[in-house]
């Protein structure tokens, strides 16, 4: 079975698999700044991409959730306040990209499912809260000489997915 994991995001890494051997793997970043430039780039090359590599089934990494905070350093900040460093601007991108990638693989009937990060990474890495560098260094022994951390997370998507489709064969529930 032809898998393909997807680090979804402005630059979307991806990475394609047939049980443990990689396929293929790349990085994609939409030319164009505004909004609409970008969903119709991104939709085009991820319906090629999915087309192409004949995927069968695909996993995404969740998006971010809205409720990230962190300690605010910004220098008007009160101690002890909190804020969101991630802008309203990327949240409205990445589950724009997100709805786009759903809808395409139904329209193409590739089965998708959505793996948290966490998740995603205790599959590949044996730690749910391994780094992205942690995550590259376990991807470079796959794939050596990579360098880029949304192909390796994408890469640990499509492991964790292998090994979702496996357990489903063990309990009967996929053919």
């Amino acid at each position: 079975m032809i898998v393909a994991g997807f680090d979804i995001a402005t630059t979307t890494g991806a990475a394609v698999l047939r049980g443990a051997t990689v396929l293929h793997v790349e990085s994609f970043r939409s030319p164009g700044g505004y909004d609409a430039l970008v969903f119709r780039n991104w939709r085009r090359w991820f319906r090629n991409f999915l087309t192409t590599h004949k995927i069968e089934r695909a996993a995404l990494e969740q998006p971010l959730v809205t409720n990230i905070t962190s300690p605010d350093t910004r220098p008007h900040a009160r101690p002890g306040e909190t804020h969101n460093p991630i802008t309203m601007k990327t949240y409205l991108r990445l589950y724009g990209l997100r709805a786009h990638a759903v809808e395409l693989c139904e329209r193409l009937g590739v089965d998708c499912i959505e793996v948290h990060q966490a998740s995603w990474r205790k599959s590949f890495t044996g730690n749910g809260r391994a780094t992205k560098e942690e995550t590259l260094l376990i991807a470079q022994r796959i794939v050596p000489g990579l360098k880029s951390k949304d192909i390796a997370d994408a890469l640990g998507v499509a492991w964790h997915l292998n090994g979702e489709i496996a357990q489903q064969k063990l309990f009967g529930e996929v053919a």
